[in-house]
């Protein structure tokens, strides 16, 4: 009916400004928002998010666990928590000068590093609290695999003379502590002993309430020399961390959008001062971060095709580059310096370094190929960059041999276990890098099955690490097997057709990235149907969340792929059954449509850059069978390839990690934007 005012959601959210204003705020936090900047109003901040959960509802700040606590598990220990051994050892090296000996304690000597935040810090007891719960614990947490002196020196010593950052940082000691008590006990069953003060919702509460302080803190501050760009970007740097662990990526991005933004226009600074290119304006460990933030947010990226403005662009708004000229400035795809690989790495962390560069440089090279794509025939690349792409895969096979003997001896004695999954890690991220870029010159998905021996080195470091996790993780919760309450639920397993499962991993999350992009990578790109279930029964093993890379999703979408590409397919000669582990969840609703999610293509095709000039041996295309081992019989049967009409990628995902809901949009490799895809299938999952 005319006249008639359309009903919406009220917006609850967004600066004060705009809620007097009654319009829609932008929310671009810690930023001040479009809206007042256009106005030229002040923007005086935004308030903390509203307390609309009531403590009987769940909070979904990290993946769903795969085993519940039973209820009658007992009340939850209130004594001090202990660090582990290998955290102790962790805090140990990093407290002692280099090259002094250190003495292997007991669990008990944990008690001695309690710490008493300095007196200049303005905490109240219970702030004071969950700054001792970062410092002790979720620090370490963030760190991942690798040890990170960003999180566990040099955040807390900002915290003395920045008010942003020591918000955040209390923000993410309540987080952990959020994550810790809602993976006690099943929802909705709280024990009659407990603290209503120490419940999951209280220290959610305290969270989002010192976010919301740490964005005003920037805000308020406004461009006064009072905080400096080290603040700035440091602060981008606990926001996004923040933001990935509670499953907002998208605000996640805007902060790593800002921080890099923040990083160039300084770079640029230096540049018109005529400084030295290879000085950063940061110091080298803030710069470090964002490279690991960039990368982590391409490869969501590409994984998942988001469209704008929520893609991070590591190079900037530039004409074609000249093909005439490649060692130009000008023309070089690559806007940072270039090391040269050694042929031996020294330390785990020197190949972590190295890697981090190899990997943005490869970003910022496929960026520019990208562009070329859009005004050129899908498919058709200058001969100066699939020169150049050559290069990038003596660079990957050259870091390859580098890290070759530090691989070797992650099973030596004296090496721990922290270290050991490091380097598992490493190279599973190397072995990823290496099959996706050398697959960016192919339109065909069967070239993947070329890499069939890669992926299975995948699933097999990655079960070290969840492995040798499990285990550490058993010995802590149930020392005494005969009474552990945490194998509910036991699936067959396809890991040589023993049980398999990780019943004691508790939820966890960590800024850096770690299992879960592989694994995501074999779940939907290989073929192999035991090693791609492995791989997301590794994913579904524990709940995790790596950056903004969650765990539960990632499986979901891999086991949704499988089940496309296998239906109506006999994989085995001897009709071998498909059956996918499928988790408990909603009912799936699939449907085929016409595509309505325009995005960049992700593979560019050339006739003289085959899969087979990259490997060793034919083409995999040129093969017809293939030899498996069935789990079940342990005897070899011939595979049967999925035909090329049958295999999808992921076009584009949609997805709430709040709401655990995701809207995944399937299709056909290297269709032109604009062309039907009849392959075009589209689903929505909640879990």
């Amino acid at each position: 009916m005319p006249g008639v005012r359309q009903s919406h959601v009220k917006v609850r959210t967004g600066c004060q400004q705009c809620k007097q204003r009654r319009i829609k705020c932008d929310e671009r936090r810690p930023a001040p928002c479009a809206n007042c900047v256009r106005s030229k109003k002040e923007c005086t901040g935004y308030p903390p998010p509203p307390r609309s959960a009531r403590s009987s509802e769940e909070v979904k700040i990290a993946p769903k666990p795969l085993v519940a606590m039973a209820p009658s598990a007992p009340p939850p220990n209130r004594e001090p928590v202990q660090l582990p051994p290998r955290r102790l050892a962790k805090m140990q090296r990093r407290a002692s000068p280099p090259g002094a000996l250190i003495t292997p304690t007991t669990p008990l000597a944990a008690t001695s590093l309690v710490y008493h935040p300095s007196i200049d810090l303005p905490f109240s007891h219970q702030e004071g609290q969950y700054f001792h719960l970062f410092r002790e614990h979720t620090a370490n947490e963030l760190s991942g695999f690798f040890d990170s002196a960003f999180w566990t020196r040099s955040v807390l010593q900002e915290c003395h003379t920045a008010d942003a950052i020591r918000h955040a940082v209390v923000a993410l000691g309540a987080l952990y502590k959020t994550l810790e008590k809602s993976n006690e006990s099943p929802t909705n069953s709280p024990h009659p002993d407990s603290d209503p003060g120490d419940s999951a919702m209280r220290h959610w509460e305290m969270a989002v309430k010192q976010y919301s302080h740490a964005c005003n803190a920037l805000t308020n501050a406004g461009a006064t020399a009072s905080t400096s760009n080290r603040t700035r970007l440091m602060s981008s740097v606990l926001l996004a961390c923040f933001d990935s662990f509670v499953g907002d990526h998208k605000q996640a991005i805007r902060q790593i959008q800002t921080g890099l933004a923040l990083l160039e226009k300084l770079r640029a600074e230096k540049r018109q001062a005529f400084l030295s290119s290879s000085d950063e304006p940061v110091e080298e460990e803030l710069t470090q971060m964002f490279t690991r933030l960039a990368i982590q947010a391409k490869s969501y990226d590409m994984a998942f095709h988001f469209p704008q403005p929520w893609v991070v662009q590591l190079t900037t708004n530039q004409p074609p580059l000249d093909p005439s000229s490649p060692t130009s400035e000008a023309g070089s795809p690559i806007g940072i310096s270039q090391d040269s690989i050694p042929e031996r790495f020294t330390s785990v962390m020197e190949a972590r370094l190295a890697w981090d560069k190899l990997c943005e440089r490869i970003f910022r090279f496929t960026e520019i190929m990208f562009n070329y794509a859009k005004s050129n025939i899908m498919g058709v690349l200058p001969t100066s960059l699939k020169h150049y792409g050559v290069s990038f895969k003596k660079d990957i096979e050259a870091w390859s041999d580098a890290f070759e003997h530090i691989l070797a001896s992650r099973t030596a004695p004296g090496v721990s276990s922290q270290e050991k999954a490091a380097i598992a890690v490493l190279k599973m991220f190397q072995t990823m890098g290496k099959i996706l870029f050398l697959m960016t010159f192919s339109d065909s998905e069967m070239h993947f099955d070329g890499f069939a021996h890669l992926f299975k080195g995948i699933v097999d470091l990655a079960l070290e690490v969840v492995g040798d996790e499990e285990r550490r993780a058993a010995a802590k919760r149930c020392p005494d097997p005969a009474l552990c309450r945490h194998r509910n639920h036991c699936r067959t397993d396809i890991f040589g057709g023993h049980e398999y499962a990780a019943h004691h991993i508790k939820p966890s999350f960590s800024a850096d990235l770690g299992i879960v992009p592989p694994l995501y990578v074999v779940a939907t790109k290989c073929r192999e149907p035991h090693i791609r279930r492995q791989a997301i029964q590794l994913l579904r093993s524990s709940a995790r969340r790596e950056g903004m890379w969650d765990s539960e999703l990632t499986a979901r979408i891999g086991t949704w792929i499988a089940e496309i590409e296998e239906e109506d397919v006999n994989l085995f000669e001897g009709g071998y059954g498909n059956t996918i582990p499928t988790p408990d969840a909603s009912p799936v609703q699939t449907h085929s449509r016409p595509p309505t999610v325009a995005d960049t293509p992700q593979s560019i095709a050339h006739s003289d850059l085959e899969q087979g000039n990259w490997e060793n041996g034919a083409s995999p295309a040129a093969s017809s069978t293939r030899t498996s081992f069935s789990s079940h019989s342990g005897q070899p049967q011939k595979l049967i390839p999925i035909p090329e009409e049958k295999r999808v990628m992921v076009r584009a995902v949609e997805f709430d990690l709040r709401t655990r809901s995701a809207v995944i949009q399937l299709g056909s490799r290297n269709i032109k934007t604009g062309t039907p895809d009849l392959k075009t299938k589209v689903t929505r999952i909640n879990w």
